[in-house]
């Protein structure tokens, strides 16, 4: 009988105390558990190893939450999963997006047009900073959200082959938000025949979460001209 209530008198400790213990976090190698802690693990001598596994292994994962964690043996790389998909750890000290496209054609226009860039161009882009951003099923050109609160730094040009005669007034404009924020580049250009062009700038801006920028420009003119580069760079500073 006393050993049957010793028992129960464990069970019922076990189950008051558990409660306790989802609260305050659960502590490995330590006794001195910090209070925003949900695991801790002291060590001097070992490494947390994360779940190793292949990319089919990843992949084949179900009801995987955002944030989760695992090592890609077949990338040899840190994966993280990000808005329902396994996005590849990337260590940036200037997170950054790089937009750029050689070639094509360049429109002449009094009023400003968006740079001719969008998702279909992007060279870099860090997760979690930026993103394109799309019109319904379509691409939208020289636009960006950010991600991230904090000081940028907004590049863009563009050049041509052939442009005509004459002078002309050009602009390159950064928008924040539907408003003009920033001239990134502006002045006139008067060429005594046809040649090469070409503009770039930059400018600092602060920007919030889901913030959307446009880059936009103006080269005074009508019909299109062949375009040469085209680019756009936005960098967390």
């Amino acid at each position: 009988m006393f050993s049957y209530l010793k028992i129960i008198l464990a069970f019922l400790l076990f189950i008051t105390v558990l409660p306790l213990i989802a609260q305050q976090g659960v502590g490995i190698n330590t006794t001195q558990l910090a209070e925003g802690s949900a695991l801790q693990i002291d060590s001097e001598r070992g490494a947390l190893v994360m779940p190793r596994v292949t990319s089919e292994q990843m992949e084949a994962i179900t009801d995987v939450l955002d944030g989760a964690i695992v090592y890609n043996t077949s990338k040899e790389n840190w994966y993280i999963r990000i808005d329902g998909e396994w996005m590849a750890y990337t260590y940036n000290d200037t997170p950054s997006i790089i937009l750029n496209k050689e070639n094509g054609t360049l429109q002449q226009t009094f009023t400003p047009l968006h740079i001719p860039l969008n998702n279909t161009h992007v060279l870099q882009n860090s997760p979690g900073y930026f993103e394109m951003v799309e019109i319904g099923l379509g691409v939208q050109n020289g636009t960006v959200r950010i991600l991230r609160d904090g000081l940028y730094l907004v590049t863009a040009g563009m050049s041509t082959t052939n442009l005509p005669v004459g002078a002309k007034k050009y602009k390159v404009l950064l928008y924040v938000n539907g408003a003009l924020a920033s001239y990134l580049t502006s002045g006139n250009v008067n060429l005594s025949v046809s040649d090469w062009w070409g503009t770039s700038g930059n400018s600092p801006v602060l920007l919030e979460a889901n913030d959307i920028v446009e880059i936009k420009y103006i080269l005074d003119g009508t019909g299109t001209i062949n375009g040469k580069f085209f680019n756009i760079g936005i960098s967390k500073l």
